[in-house]
């Protein structure tokens, strides 16, 4: 959060007015961290071992239930709608809020003793939490107001700016293509895609104020920043079937997972320096057409 404000107060394209605005809105970002402090009572549920498909329709009838009795009543802001087991996140522009449930910190395979500042603020600073704060100021997180609220709060000249930004982002993932002639959908993307970018220039803000960024010391060949990169990209592991790739990139709002580690990447100054990304490598863009939002 204090990595966030840092780069909002420092923006050279955003007006004193409005920045005013992004920064009460962050300041007001309910923050669900690990797990619920309020349970949900699952009493009435009724789970055996005699028929999965009994269970499945008594938990179907359950959550009806649950969803019933909401009906009439003040919106409870203490709800989650994950379990701290869920390998996920997600922020919600109604409440202003991020929830950031306790399996999205386990790195998978990894003991925590070999997990340092540098992995955990690329791992769950970048891809996790800088990323959901920065949905609330995304193509659409951008529209809801500090309450919650679908309220225009930028100036007119500001909104314009941002806009022109993200032209930019849905252009560069409009022209990678994931399998044949199937290209990304920036449009589709686009959220995502600024969560990403957003959430990788957080966490690496937030890593730089750590002892372990400021020493520099070289672990295993690699030094801070290019360890803070791999843990982000650590992230995104993940492998699909060709004929899954070609479903999502006509389905799914998130790009590609190799592309949720390189395309922000290669718009990052940071990552060329501590990589000696030269003109002419693939990932190599242009300076006047990486893009700069957050």
């Amino acid at each position: 959060m204090a990595a966030y404000k840092v780069r909002i107060q420092q923006l050279d394209w955003m007006s004193p007015e409005t920045k005013e605005k992004a920064l009460l809105k962050l300041s007001t970002v309910i923050k669900k961290v690990g797990y619920p402090d309020k349970w949900r009572d699952y009493s009435a549920l009724t789970i055996t071992r005699d028929s999965y498909v009994q269970n499945a329709i008594n938990a179907n009838k359950y959550l009806h239930a649950y969803e019933v009795e909401k009906l009439y009543k003040p919106v409870d802001k203490t709800e989650w709608e994950m379990t701290p087991q869920t390998w996920n996140a997600y922020y919600n522009p109604s409440n202003n809020e991020i929830v950031l449930p306790a399996a999205a910190f386990i790195v998978p395979g990894v003991p925590d003793k070999y997990v340092d500042d540098a992995i955990a603020y690329g791992y769950a600073a970048g891809s996790t939490i800088g990323h959901e704060i920065t949905h609330g100021f995304d193509d659409q997180g951008s529209q809801f107001d500090e309450k919650g609220n679908l309220s225009e709060w930028w100036t007119p000249q500001d909104r314009a700016q941002f806009l022109e930004r993200t032209k930019l982002i849905v252009e560069q993932f409009n022209n990678y293509i994931i399998i044949d002639t199937i290209h990304v959908n920036g449009d589709a993307t686009q959220g995502e895609n600024i969560a990403d970018l957003g959430g990788m220039l957080i966490g690496l803000e937030a890593f730089k104020m750590t002892d372990q960024y400021k020493e520099g010391k070289v672990i295993g060949g690699y030094t801070p920043v290019q360890r803070y990169f791999l843990g982000f990209a650590l992230s995104w592991y993940g492998k699909y079937r060709d004929e899954a790739m070609v479903l999502r990139a006509k389905t799914d709002v998130h790009s590609p997972n190799f592309l949720r580690v390189n395309g922000p990447a290669s718009n990052i100054q940071e990552f060329y320096d501590a990589f000696g990304i030269k003109q002419g490598d693939k990932m190599y863009v242009e300076d006047s057409l990486r893009v700069k939002i957050w």
